[in-house]
């Protein structure tokens, strides 16, 4: 099995990579419809399934089995991220658009990525990376002066199956696609730590993401809106020059979902290669 060597210079680049990659269209939906004062548990508890699932999944090598399963997840993950990224843009940006109008740009921009070598991915991961967090910080505090810590407050246990309502999507959204990261890894030869670091810093930038929406409008209202985060960057106001500033949200989503597609596609192209060695 031929793998791809990344020196070590571009460690920063792979946890940035990473990030952006469970941020995918995650970002975008979450939280679903089920919200309400359990969905950042349900959040906790996902990311606790998905350490658990990265620590066993770790020592597993490459092999047919874990192939079979890194294109099926592929296929599946890569289609609901372009599938959501452009409903997203049909729905907000650009309404009277023809949808092949806007599935064609992006579609080549992804084809374009897709036949890069790993290195221009992980450049403009790095680079994609640095202006997402400081979006995410600057916006975090911006919206911080209208936030209701009462939101996330639990008073109470919830039922088993409510739990798991509320953590279900997390694991769709964030946990199961999360594990291509750890095949991806082994394709380009990075330790386990650096693909742990990654997961960890992703799923920090999406949990400051989900609070910004359930802080400011509270989980069950956050669920019924159909971008949360959108809606929650879209209060902020800066002096007399902005009124509306969602769309910096805008490069954020489409580095995640350009970042998360193409990881898919170069898996699935490894596992095709495999395959047509055996």
């Amino acid at each position: 099995m031929k793998t791809i060597s990344i020196s070590v210079g571009y460690t920063k680049h792979f946890i940035a990579l990473c990030a952006l990659f469970i941020l995918g269209n995650a970002v975008i939906s979450l939280p679903e419809q089920t919200a309400d004062k359990f969905t950042f548990l349900g959040f906790l508890i996902s990311f606790t399934v998905t350490a658990i699932l990265y620590f066993a999944l770790s020592f597993v090598p490459l092999c047919k089995p874990l192939w079979i399963f890194g294109f099926l997840l592929s296929f599946w993950a890569a289609a609901d991220t372009f599938l959501e990224f452009i409903r997203f843009i049909s729905d907000t940006l650009l309404r009277e658009t023809a949808n092949i109008l806007i599935v064609l740009p992006f579609v080549f921009v992804a084809i374009y990525f897709a036949f890069q070598k790993a290195e221009v991915i992980l450049k403009f991961s790095l680079v994609a990376f640095f202006f997402s967090v400081l979006a995410v910080v600057f916006f975090f505090l911006f919206t911080a002066k209208d936030f209701d810590v009462k939101n996330i407050i639990i008073k109470s246990l919830p039922t088993f199956k409510n739990l798991y309502t509320k953590t279900l999507p997390y694991i769709k959204k964030v946990t199961l696609p999360s594990l291509l990261l750890i095949i991806y890894a082994k394709i380009l030869q990075k330790p386990k730590k650096v693909m742990f670091f990654g997961m960890i810093t992703g799923n920090i930038l999406l949990a400051a993401c989900l609070l910004n929406s359930v802080l400011l409008f509270g989980s069950v209202f956050s669920g019924e809106l159909d971008y949360p985060y959108a809606s929650a960057i879209s209060t902020v106001t800066f002096g007399n020059l902005f009124t509306r500033m969602d769309g910096f949200a805008y490069f954020i989503y489409f580095a995640s979902c350009i970042i998360k597609i193409t990881v898919c596609v170069d898996i699935i192209k490894a596992a095709i290669r495999e395959n047509r060695k055996e």
